[in-house]
């Protein structure tokens, strides 16, 4: 029946490295000393009988059960001394004044000292057995019985010097081996540290990663990458899941063409377009990249696969060029309107000078306005462009023309405007689109320039550069905003507050300019005011070389 209460358990320890050594040794000289006696019983049992042989076999046996029973794990070290040192005694007793040589078993105490202990223990071990020979050979009799001592206790020395000798090497070598292994394991830990944390990065980031190997084979993913083409996180080998396409809703890429495939042969390629309709029914957009990696660290060379996911860049910019298209149509109606009514205005022969002059503004105006309307789809799509109409011409017509067009604009909002140019300012150059950067820059400067502000306009010629220069005292820029105040459709909140517009402006301006190989460059604080600094080569600077025309150096979308 089950009382309920535990039975006490009983648990022994294993002996340690220290203990099962010290047993190891004495009993294989116990074993030996057995044998040994057992062959003496049946050989030569008049030697058994002798009491000395006896009483010497019967120590190593009593010896031999000591150290079975002793707690060597608590005991001293050197206390272990006096096992080897005992049956030191007990072989010579066996031994004493018999013509059977057993000197051969002081061979396990003298090793047993010499390979654990210091050269001064084996010195004392050796005049141990020195002794025991020598009462021996003072109680034989025979005329050799001094030289088989001497030949005995020698033959020892050897072997225990070479035993200690070994045993130091092999220690010493030991220690070696272990700092060695000590600084392997450390430089191991510090790879896979670094390993870890490299894959740490490498999957914290939303670019996929891969690298193939040169002979095709998949060396490494990150999970962006799994995760785009449905890739088994354990083992990426195997076939995705995601299929790409040449467009969306197009034809499936052959295998042949696919990123993956053309990196797998050695190709690099930067910026290769594929939809890839995903596992869990999305199509996204991506931009591929094939790099190669140099051979290092005992690999051999890679190709690394960047794959981009674009699908919100290229839908926000397929909806740009909608509403582009959209405002460009939607745009030209009026615009068509305001010409043909101004026009016919301008056909009444009772109109004032004045008026006369204010229509014919409107119409250069919505003129100028109808034409960048009908360019507005390409500039969107390709940036800008030179027109073939490129030609010699002053700057400073174009900038007196425009601010007479602001003129008014400025005077009903109390804004004073100063014009410095009283030289020419020859530059080669598109005159419509360099009409469109001044005017965007002269009516920024009036808009966001609060009543009784000024603005003050200065052009002139230096360094063989034209530099034309607008500086108001509008709101200004923060330092914070300065940064971005060219990337379209931004724009600062002060500038919300104070009226509307696209952010387009600037930065249209900015690659009419650098189109034309000159540089936009803004200066501003916040509440004192901004000022814009044109700068373009001259008409000779820029006509005398073939290779400084505004077409060379550009891409196709007249970017520089």
């Amino acid at each position: 029946m089950a009382t309920g209460a535990a039975r006490p358990t009983l648990v022994v320890g294993a002996p340690d490295g220290r203990t099962r050594s010290i047993w190891l040794t004495q009993l294989v000289l116990a074993a030996s000393v057995l044998i040994t006696a057992i062959l003496v019983m049946a050989l030569q049992p008049a030697i058994f009988g002798r009491w000395n042989f006896l009483a010497g076999t019967f120590a190593v046996v009593v010896l031999s059960i000591a150290t079975l029973a002793l707690p060597w794990s608590r005991l001293p070290t050197l206390a272990v001394l006096v096992i080897p040192f005992a049956d030191a005694v007990a072989i010579g007793l066996m031994s004493s004044g018999m013509e059977l040589r057993l000197g051969y078993l002081w061979g396990f105490p003298v090793m047993w000292v010499a390979m654990h202990f210091r050269a001064t223990a084996l010195g004392a071990m050796l005049a141990t057995i020195g002794v025991i020979l020598l009462v021996d050979s003072a109680i034989s009799t025979g005329s050799i019985a001094a030289l088989r001592a001497f030949v005995v206790l020698l033959s020892l020395t050897f072997i225990g010097i070479t035993a200690h000798l070994a045993l130091r090497r092999t220690r010493s070598l030991r220690r070696l081996l272990k700092r060695q292994a000590d600084r392997l394991t450390a430089t191991y830990t510090r790879r896979a540290d670094q390993q870890r944390r490299t894959s740490e990065i490498l999957n914290g980031v939303d670019t996929g990663i891969a690298r193939i190997s040169d002979d095709g084979s998949v060396l490494a993913v990150n999970d962006a990458y799994s995760r785009l083409y449905g890739l088994d996180p354990l083992d990426p080998t195997l076939p995705a899941r995601s299929v790409e396409y040449t467009g969306r809703r197009g034809m499936p890429v052959p295998f042949s063409e696919r990123p993956f495939a053309r990196a797998a042969r050695g190709e690099t390629f930067t910026d290769a377009s594929v939809w890839l309709f995903t596992a869990a029914g999305e199509w996204r957009a991506l931009s591929v990249t094939a790099k190669r990696l140099a051979a290092g660290g005992g690999e051999g060379s890679s190709i690394l696969l960047l794959v981009h996911d674009v699908t919100a860049l290229t839908y926000a910019q397929r909806e740009r060029e909608r509403f582009t298209a959209m405002a460009s149509h939607e745009l030209k109606h009026p615009l068509t309107v305001m010409i043909g009514n101004a026009e016919l205005a301008l056909e009444l022969d009772d109109l004032t000078p004045r008026t006369r002059e204010r229509f014919e503004s409107i119409v250069a105006a919505s003129d100028r306005m109808l034409t960048m309307v009908q360019t507005l789809g390409t500039t969107s799509k390709r940036g800008f462009s030179f027109r073939d109409d490129v030609d010699d011409i002053d700057l400073r017509q174009i900038l007196l023309e425009s601010v007479a067009s602001f003129r008014p604009t400025a005077v009903s909002g109390d804004i004073s405007i100063d014009v410095q140019a009283d030289e020419a300012l020859p530059i080669t150059a598109d005159g419509f689109r360099l009409r469109q950067v001044v005017d965007n820059v002269v009516s920024n400067a009036i808009k966001y320039t609060p009543r009784d502000g000024r603005v003050r306009i200065a052009g002139a010629v230096e360094h063989h550069q034209v530099v034309l220069s607008v500086a108001d005292t509008g709101i200004g820029i923060a330092a914070e905003d300065l940064p971005n105040i060219l990337t379209p459709y931004f724009r600062t909140e002060e500038a919300k507050k104070t009226s509307g517009g696209t952010g387009l402006g600037l930065g249209i301006s900015n690659d009419i300019v650098l189109a034309h190989g000159g540089t936009l460059s803004i200066d501003s604080d916040a509440g004192a005011g901004t000022t814009v600094t044109i700068r373009l080569p001259l008409a000779g600077e820029l006509a005398g070389d073939p290779a400084t025309r505004p077409e060379a150096g550009r891409d196709t979308e007249g970017r520089a």
